[in-house]
């Protein structure tokens, strides 16, 4: 009887060790197709899409809340894309922004030392 009991426990045993390899083997493999390129690929394609979505519903919302602005502000960029005068300004505006931005930092750096 001392010898059936030892097997007994070593079948039960073994059974456990293959029912845990097996819910191991089905984890690692769902992890794998979970993390599979397509998988992934697919996923950050539908939440770019969703994110686009909704910043589309977003824009018509605020072109619907201000169509004053937003005639104003198209207009605003085809006058510097199209109109000369107007992007010589606008570069020269964006030129002037960068040396002040410069200037700052560099004065910041003098008074953080």
């Amino acid at each position: 009887m001392s010898k059936v009991d030892p097997e007994e426990r070593l079948i039960r045993a073994r059974e456990r060790a293959t029912v845990a390899r097996l819910r191991f083997i089905s984890s690692l493999q769902s992890t794998q197709r979970r993390l599979s390129f397509d998988r992934l690929k697919g996923d950050a394609l539908v939440a770019a899409s969703d994110k686009a979505d909704e910043v589309r519903s977003d824009m018509r919302q605020a072109l619907r809340r201000h169509p004053l602005m937003a005639a104003s502000g198209v207009l605003g960029l085809i006058a510097v894309i199209f109109w000369r005068p107007a992007r010589l300004a606008a570069l020269y505006g964006m030129r002037g922004a960068q040396l002040v931005w410069l200037n700052r930092r560099l004065w910041r750096q003098i008074d953080d030392d």
